[in-house]
């Protein structure tokens, strides 16, 4: 692994999720960069897809964030960009900026200030026990008898919302024009659904078979793996994707910042995004890193820019249908 150079030694504050997510992070970036600069990097984990609360109202307020560097879902990071709460990171001091796929980047103003370092894919965890001649090969699955009151989605349906439209009979090109077939499936599902809850936890349920099914992504269910008979299926009609971010908010400063800016840079090199994408199960956008042995298969893609075998959905559309979403999903599921 190259060297970086030596900077002011200090602390830096990073925005994570705990569980197999924070571990990967330490194992894979945060630690080596500790290792190269003498920097030392301090998790802060949070569950869940929105960003914390104290976060949201050091950004609103203009004052200093809680953290230096955030890692989070695409969607918040792209709404904070455009609330000008992001500050922008420079491909002349971050050269490995040009080097990355084009999912790395997102489309419009957001592109100067944030970055996309993997690309994660969807899949259906199922109970061993409850599926002894293999694994379930269709969502209709989820709509079985057999397994309604044990079945587990995200909040909101994050995720889902494309394969709800293919399974309604509805083509992903409509979306968001037209989405009847996704909620006339999701009001077909609600019945069956046990739980709309974020992963941590969640082992306990599968360990009890208050769970055989769970929509979910791929790093989560590879958690559930270590100890518990879990699987995961990529069913024939496709899968959904999502990418996550690295940002630096605004108000951190600039000394800081240029600690941040390290940080990202250094968790997008090649040799570190091998590392760090072999450890979460996701696809780095780095072209050069190697790609995780377990998504090298014909249903899934061959590279963070293809799409093969997934029901796609931009990220320019999560974020402005995000609030209609959720507030539809609600009138179906109460």
């Amino acid at each position: 692994m190259r060297t970086e150079p030596r900077p002011r030694a200090g602390a830096l504050r990073v925005h994570t999720w705990g569980g197999r997510w924070g571990e990967a992070l330490r194992a894979a970036v945060s630690g080596p960069f500790e290792e190269a600069t003498g920097v030392r990097v301090r998790h802060e984990p949070h569950i869940g897809l929105p960003l914390p609360p104290a976060l949201l109202s050091a950004l609103e307020a203009g004052e200093r964030p809680p953290v230096d560097v955030v890692w989070s879902n695409s969607v918040p990071a792209l709404r904070a960009a455009e609330a000008g709460r992001t500050l922008p990171l420079d491909p002349v001091r971050m050269p490995v900026l040009t080097e990355l796929r084009g999912r790395a980047r997102p489309e419009g103003e957001a592109a100067r200030s944030v970055v996309h370092p993997y690309v994660v894919y969807y899949v259906l965890g199922y109970h061993k026990e409850a599926f002894p001649a293999g694994p379930p090969r269709s969502w209709d699955v989820l709509l079985d008898e057999r397994y309604r009151g044990r079945i587990a989605l995200y909040p909101h349906g994050n995720g889902l919302h494309a394969i709800a439209q293919a399974m309604g009979g509805g083509k992903v090109a409509d979306i968001p024009a037209d989405m009847e077939a996704c909620w006339r499936f999701l009001g077909r599902l609600r019945p069956r659904i046990a739980e709309l809850e974020y992963s941590i936890g969640m082992e306990e349920r599968l360990r009890g078979r208050q769970l055989d099914l769970c929509f979910r992504a791929l790093p989560n269910v590879l958690a559930f793996q270590e100890g518990l008979p879990v699987g995961w299926s990529v069913p024939d009609e496709g899968t959904a994707d999502t990418v996550d971010a690295l940002w630096i908010p605004r108000g951190v400063p600039e000394e800081v910042a240029d600690l941040a800016a390290r940080y990202i840079a250094f968790a997008l090199r090649p040799d570190v995004q091998q590392d760090w994408c072999r450890r979460l199960g996701v696809m780095p956008v780095h072209p050069a890193a190697g790609i995780p042995a377990l998504l090298r298969r014909p249903d899934l893609p061959a590279h963070a820019d293809d799409h093969r075998g997934i029901l796609h959905v931009p990220e320019r559309v999560k974020v402005e249908q995000q609030a209609a979403w959720e507030s539809r999903f609600a009138e179906i599921f109460g």
